[in-house]
């Protein structure tokens, strides 16, 4: 019966993911016209953190995973008066850490499993 509770656990964790990419107003993925290179750059940054974070702290970046550390990312956020807006994708460089930093998560989740290349001094993961 533990897979019945995996099933239910990663299905709400989906949902909750999905609530907050449609929140952050994520409805396309970087290349897409309005995400300019320096907001592609800083996601994939902070995307490529929260994997070494959950890597090192759970060994596992899941859908779970994911979903756990974004509502803890928010609710420590929230204690300090930050509030949920759709991501504003012309911003660039100057955009809040929090909305990038749970953009990055969103996108790990809809990236799914993370390709890597082996190359040089190791693996270069490849988000998008």
């Amino acid at each position: 019966m533990s897979w019945l509770l995996d099933a239910w656990r990663e299905s709400g964790a989906h949902r909750e993911l999905t609530a907050l990419t449609e929140r952050l107003g994520l409805a396309g993925l970087p290349g897409t016209p309005g995400w300019g290179p320096a907001l592609v750059a800083m996601v994939d940054q902070h995307a490529a953190a929260v994997r070494d974070i959950l890597q090192a702290s759970t060994g596992r970046v899941g859908v779970i995973e994911l979903a756990s550390y974004a509502r803890g990312v928010q609710d420590v956020a929230e204690q300090s008066g930050w509030r949920p807006a759709p991501l504003q994708r012309d911003v660039g460089w100057g955009a809040d850490w929090i909305n990038v930093r749970l953009a990055a998560v969103c996108l790990l989740a809809v990236a799914g499993t993370v390709t890597a290349l082996a190359g040089g001094d190791g693996e270069l993961p490849l988000l998008f």
